[in-house]
């Protein structure tokens, strides 16, 4: 090889050289920065993952409140369709036995009312 090919052969490996160190300092930047960029992700990612759990909790007490406070308007439905069964049942036997209901109960009432009060005590009256 001849010297002119032999120094611009040095100075290309020198320029090479010289802008192989500055690109690989910055790669090693780069993945210190995107390794902090990963923890903080993980962090985030950890809280978004405990705030979720705590809605879905909540979102369990609140289904299981409205469950129970369903429960009564449920039961008082049923109990409000089994006495109306009852009373459709009782009226299909005939009217004799709810008349005798309201006329007893009428009398009972007409009693109650007419019945003389009771006198109330006198008070006692103070000496003074």
């Amino acid at each position: 090889m001849t010297l002119v090919l032999q120094i611009t052969l040095a100075l290309v490996l020198v320029a090479v050289g010289a802008a192989l160190v500055p690109l690989l300092i910055q790669m090693r930047r780069t993945a210190r920065a995107a390794e902090a960029l990963a923890e903080s992700a993980r962090q985030d990612l950890r809280q978004i993952s405990q705030d979720v759990h705590e809605a879905r909790l909540q979102v369990d007490r609140i289904a299981t409140l409205v469950e129970k406070g369903l429960e009564f308007p449920a039961t008082a439905g049923s109990m409000a369709t089994s006495l109306l069964r009852t009373v459709t049942a009782s009226l299909d036997r005939g009217p004799s036995l709810w008349m005798d209901v309201i006329v007893t109960a009428l009398k009972f009432g007409l009693d109650f009312i007419r019945r003389p009060r009771a006198a109330a005590p006198d008070k006692e009256k103070n000496d003074e």
